[in-house]
């Protein structure tokens, strides 16, 4: 498993971070990965949607299941498809969770941002390792930045 870890402490209470975090319509406001999230159904764990974004200079789908609804905890989702330019991404990973895990204390909240991939072998899984943390942890960073300044 590749785990890809950021955290941040955003001055805002758990509920407004959640109304913001929770809110697939908000994701492009502060989600490095998303230009817009659309919802196809349901609400709560099982909702299907697709989040629209870029990685690098192309164009990026992820079907996406929400597999965690914990209002003012945890939200977590499983990728279902991968598509690049409008076309099945090349598949690295075996299966990729997304969680947002929130701690808030009453006056801030400790805001983590966690990536899970189980690689689709070995070489893959050394150039998920050598080639994609990086950028990850780079979108996690930007992503918590941007979250940081739209509630402080």
């Amino acid at each position: 498993m590749i785990e890809v870890t950021r955290e941040t402490r955003v001055p805002a209470g758990v509920d407004k971070v959640w109304a913001v975090v929770s809110d697939p319509a908000r994701a492009p406001e502060w989600f490095e990965f998303s230009d817009r999230t659309e919802v196809l159904s349901g609400e709560g764990v099982g909702q299907q949607r697709t989040q629209h974004g870029h990685w690098g200079r192309r164009k990026s789908e992820v079907d996406q299941e929400i597999t965690a609804w914990e209002p003012g905890r945890l939200l977590a989702w499983r990728h279902l498809a991968e598509r690049l330019d409008g076309k099945p991404a090349p598949k690295f990973a075996a299966s990729t969770e997304f969680r947002i895990e929130l701690d808030g204390d009453g006056e801030a909240t400790t805001v983590r941002l966690r990536s899970l991939q189980e690689p689709a072998g070995a070489v893959k899984g050394w150039v998920m390792k050598r080639l994609g943390t990086k950028d990850v942890a780079r979108n996690l960073e930007r992503s918590l930045a941007k979250l940081e300044g739209l509630l402080a």
